[in-house]
């Protein structure tokens, strides 16, 4: 089943919409289950809700793979260009865009301390590191790298899906070598041949690969899936539904 309701992220000030997938069964049923967080929730269940009118189409991909977890999407702002901001870990100029300061620490504040004991405290998780895991694509996928990275006392296995790397590159890799990655850390990352522009593939290939390297030297289990048909839309980030659940579970 979806649920919808709002809650509030206290250091951006605004209340955001929660899309929640929660197995039929959790009212009747003694289990407690995985957390999967996410961002942009609004793209990922139900096609009236997303941007381009596509869902990634995702409670029916669980059921069909028969994976028993709970997913929690954070629907991003839509005012202007803010999702930009609110996903962004470090400042960084976009050059269709603009120049914007990175309120990616505020966002994961929201995550954190505010979503994650909220869900914890309402529903049956386990709410252990073990499984507590986070994704996302494009910005999201961004944050998701950044969540997996910079806050693996948290979460356990990230999807870093299509990311939006290249205008924050050198912090990436500055703060990846300095960053203490805790034991146990996974993270599926994934590309593919047909995203343009920002997007190359060329460019991506280079950056989640030296990433990875930093990563794997940190002990860091990585799993790519480099798509050579794979484009940056929500219906190919659908069709790799069963391979991150998969690596989920």
């Amino acid at each position: 089943m979806i649920l919808k309701f709002d809650l509030y992220m206290s250091r951006l000030h605004q209340k955001r919409t929660i899309h929640m997938y929660l197995p039929d069964d959790y009212l009747v049923t003694k289990k407690r289950y995985p957390v999967l967080y996410m961002f942009d929730g609004h793209n990922l269940f139900n096609d009236e809700d997303a941007t381009y009118g596509k869902s990634w189409n995702l409670e029916q991909q669980i059921r069909w793979n028969h994976k028993e977890l709970i997913v929690v999407g954070q629907e991003c702002s839509h005012d202007g260009n803010a999702r930009l901001d609110e996903y962004g870990p470090w400042p960084f100029a976009d050059e269709n865009f603009g120049i914007f300061e990175g309120k990616g620490e505020a966002t994961m504040h929201f995550f954190v301390e505010e979503l994650k004991p909220y869900i914890d405290h309402h529903f049956p998780t386990l709410p252990d590191r073990d499984h507590t895991w986070i994704g996302g694509s494009s910005c999201g996928g961004l944050m998701a790298y950044f969540a997996g990275v910079f806050y693996s006392h948290i979460y356990s296995k990230s999807l870093v899906i299509s990311p939006y790397f290249q205008p924050v590159e050198e912090y990436l890799y500055w703060d990846t070598e300095r960053a203490y990655v805790h034991d146990g850390s996974c993270m599926y990352m994934s590309w593919g041949a047909l995203e343009g522009g920002k997007h190359s593939f060329i460019r991506e290939t280079k950056i989640c690969t030296e990433l990875a390297n930093k990563l794997i030297n940190k002990g860091v289990y990585i799993q790519f899936n480099v798509k050579p048909e794979g484009r940056h839309r929500e219906s190919d980030w659908e069709k790799e539904a069963s391979t991150f659940l998969n690596f989920l579970l």
